[in-house]
Formats: structure tokens, sequence, C-alpha cells
């Protein structure tokens, strides 16, 4: 699914769109929604990041794995604006989430408590050290400048798993205690899928 929007070229896989639908359908709290729209607001920092440096989105390409943004000038930039870039969606959640709580200590509408709670999930969830996180990606960015690409790809992996694998074994405790805790096993194996779909894209050049 192709389309442009302000001059950029947006890319949305059909399996996402349907997802994205279904949630918003069957979805009667709002939860759905105000995730949506925490995640709008994540990719808009990192556009806005982009922008403060003088540098245009060309193309953002969303699939069910990742959230690619491609603008031209992605190589000039330094290590430092390249950080900047990466961290600002989980800094825009972050403060997002602070705004939000205080709002919502003021006004007691469940519609707050959601979208404070939405952005303050994905902040943390995309400051993780896991490849194609936001936090994985600033790993790499630093990584780059001191090592072989061959050494990037080992450590990347190494300490994605390291994060991955207690989490899925922290998960799966919490699903034995209660049946109704399977939001966290979820993400781990949303992770371990991005892992996969990375290193095979990495294998076949893609």
């Amino acid at each position: 699914m192709k389309f442009k929007l302000f001059g950029v070229r947006l890319c949305l896989s059909y399996p996402l769109a349907a997802g994205i639908a279904l949630l918003l359908i069957f979805d009667p709290t709002g939860m759905a929604a105000c995730c949506l729209a925490a995640a709008v607001c994540h990719e808009l920092g990192h556009i806005l990041a982009m922008k403060h440096y003088g540098t245009g989105v060309e193309k953002i390409r969303m699939s069910a794995f990742d959230v690619n943004i491609t603008d031209v000038q992605q190589r000039k930039r330094g290590l430092k604006a390249e950080l900047v870039i990466c961290l600002a969606g989980v800094f825009v959640n972050f403060v997002l989430f602070l705004l939000t709580i205080a709002i919502y200590s003021w006004y007691n509408l469940y519609i707050f408590r959601y979208f404070a709670l939405s952005n303050l999930s994905l902040c943390i969830f995309n400051s993780l050290p896991v490849e194609s996180l936001d936090g994985g990606n600033a790993l790499e960015l630093i990584l780059q400048r001191n090592f072989s690409d061959k050494a990037v790809y080992f450590i990347t992996l190494t300490v994605s798993l390291a994060v991955v694998i207690p989490l899925g074994l922290f998960s799966f405790m919490a699903l034995l205690k209660s049946p109704y805790n399977f939001t966290m096993l979820f993400a781990v194996l949303y992770l371990i899928s991005v892992i996969i779909f990375k290193r095979k894209k990495h294998i076949t050049g893609g």
C-alpha cells in the first residue's frame, strides 16, 4: 500500500494495515487508538529531529517488523546528530507520558491514563538495546564507529539475545502464575521475530 502525504512517500504493508484496522474496530476501550496515537507521536519525534538537522524525509516504510525512515543525508550527519534522531522518538514518548499523567491527576479520565501508559510502554520498549528498536539502533551506531561490520553483527546479536532470553523466561513464569499475563510474552515473541527477520534480511542482502 503506497501513497503520498505532505510530499513524503509512505509504504504501509497490508498485514500491518489489516492488523491496525482490526484492533481499532474490535477494541471498545480506546486503548488501541491511544497506542496508535502514541506510535504516531513517536515517529513524529524522529521526523522533527531530522528537520532540526536540516534533513527532509524521503520515504517512510512501515511493516509489522519495523518502521524505516529514509532520508538523503543520512550518511552525511555526525554521530551526535544520528543518536539524537534515533532516540528522539522515545524522548517524545517520555515527555508525553509526563504531561499526560499530570493531566490525568487533575482530570480523572481513563483516556488520559491509557494515553500515558501507551507512551510509557513505547518509551521503555523502544529503549531496549535490541535490534531494530531505537535502543538497538543507537547501540549499533556507536559500535560502527569502533568495530568492524562483523564484530558489530556479533555484538548486536549477543546483546539482543541477552535482553530477550531473560525477558522470555520472566514472561513465561508470569504466564504460569496467571493465564492473563500474556502481554510480555507476546512482546518477546515479537522481538524474536524482529531479530530473525533482520538476520534473514542481512544474509539475503535485502
